[in-house]
């Protein structure tokens, strides 16, 4: 995907950007590419919306904690890059979200199944 300017998808179906975010722990610059799922019914454009799924694993992705640490993000898709805040949605903010990510890739019903108790973050990416 860095070769290609953030224009190959991970599938040709479902939406992929890369996530560059600041390591919580090194500082470094940390390059993800995950899947998104746009949120079209924000004020002033669409937002992003990533999950911390993790593949259903028990604990959650190294850059979950990168943006809580720090929220201020680039993401890169369709070949372009822009910054972005991230923020972590709780309550009936989340339950929205999770419903259009699952729109988009009904897999993280599964995931959520196979993570036993840990409920899968869920972040709003607003651009700046």
């Amino acid at each position: 995907m860095l070769l290609s300017g953030g224009r190959i998808r991970l599938s040709f179906v479902i939406p992929t950007l890369l996530l560059i975010c600041t390591g919580a722990i090194s500082g470094c610059k940390r390059v993800t590419p995950l899947l998104y799922a746009s949120d079209g019914d924000a004020k002033g454009g669409a937002d992003l919306i990533v999950v911390a799924s993790h593949g259903g694993q028990s604990h959650h992705p190294a850059w979950y904690f990168n943006l809580l640490k720090t929220p201020l993000v680039e993401c890169t898709l369709k070949g372009f890059t822009a910054t972005y805040e991230a923020h972590l949605l709780k309550g009936k903010d989340r339950d929205k979200a999770w419903d259009i990510a699952n729109f988009v890739y009904p897999g993280y019903d599964s995931y959520q199944q196979r993570s036993g108790d840990r409920l899968i973050p869920v972040f709003r990416l607003v651009r700046c």
